[in-house]
Formats: structure tokens, sequence, C-alpha cells
């Protein structure tokens, strides 16, 4: 699971303070012993995303099952901040939130390290010196971009052409987020099998 966020100093939705974060996407791949499949959600219009946000990922997430996540309490910040303004979904957010795993916290110990993160255990170093694949392919490749990108093609005077071509690199680059989750712990099984 893997969460988009803007942060603004003008707070734009009743009810929020300046530089709350308001998740506008979220990227879920679900991994079974038979298949994967791609979950994903980004926010349309002006409105506040919040709502549309979690109907949807109460629906995706399911109630079992490990959510891995990359730096978990990010995610889990922001869905108990959801879930703070929307109390309907505190009971919701609590058992999603006891199902999460980091897979930042090898990285970060040092339990596992390759030279070409160079001291880093962002998923942005790690990715690729594990796997070989990597974001320098994507017109969207941070998570700053990506919040830029969205507040300028929502709130900005934006094309419909302008406004699709961003949507699409930013589907993109938070998808490639939970899947390169996926093949960092088959490399890391591969490794650890040896």
């Amino acid at each position: 699971l893997d969460f988009e966020t803007i942060s603004p100093v003008i707070p734009l939705f009743d009810g929020t303070r300046p530089y709350q974060r308001i998740p506008f996407q979220y990227s879920l791949h679900k991994v079974t012993a038979n298949e994967t499949k791609h979950y994903s959600f980004l926010a349309q219009g002006r409105d506040d995303p919040r709502p549309a946000l979690l109907k949807q990922l109460k629906k995706d997430i399911g109630t079992k099952g490990s959510i891995l996540t990359y730096n978990q309490s990010f995610e889990e910040g922001v869905i108990r901040e959801m879930a703070e303004v929307f109390p309907e979904y505190a009971e919701w957010a609590e058992a999603v939130c006891a199902r999460m795993l980091d897979l930042l916290k090898p990285f970060q110990s040092f339990s596992y390290y390759h030279p070409q993160q160079h001291g880093s255990a962002s998923i942005k170093k790690v990715l690729p010196a594990v796997t070989g694949k990597g974001y320098n392919d994507l017109a969207i490749a941070k998570g700053e971009a990506a919040s830029n990108a969205f507040l300028d093609v929502t709130y900005g005077d934006a094309t419909a052409e302008e406004r699709q071509q961003v949507r699409q690199n930013l589907e993109k680059y938070c998808g490639l987020d939970t899947e390169g989750m996926i093949w960092i712990v088959e490399k890391l099984r591969e490794v650890s099998a040896k």
C-alpha cells in the first residue's frame, strides 16, 4: 500500500489546517498464491478526496492478510488522520494499521545493504539497487513532484490533455511504488534461499 498526499499551506477543504496531509491517491497490489492484482484510486475533481478514497480503500483492501508498506509510519499516519476526521472509519483504521508491516526496516537497520544504495534506505535507492529497476524513465519520479503535479492540474489552469497526461504519469509512479515492493520481496527471498 502506498499513498500520495498534498499538504497545502492554505487549506483547500473545510475543517483542514495548513500543511495537513490530504491523500489524493493510493496504489495497492494484492498478492495471493494464484495472482497479483493492482487496485488504485486517484481523486477526480476539486472536492475533498478523502471520503471517496476511504470508501474505495475499505473495499479494495479487504479484511485479511498483511499490508506491506515502505515507511509504515507515513501510511499508518495518513490512515489514522483520516479516521480522526471520519470517525465512522476508526475501528476499520485500527484493524488496517494492526495488519501493517514495514519493508523499510531491513534496509534501515542494515540487515540488508547493497553498495548502490549509497547509504540510503529510501525505496528510490533500494529498488534499483536490489532489482535493477527504478524510477528513471518516469515523467513523475518523486513524491513531491507527484503532489505538485496533482495540485497543478486539479486546481490550476491545465488543459484536458495536460490533466489526462499527468493522471497517467501519477498512476505509473504510485503503481511502481507498490509493484516495486513486490519485486524487492522476491529478490530478498532469492537471497535468503541461497
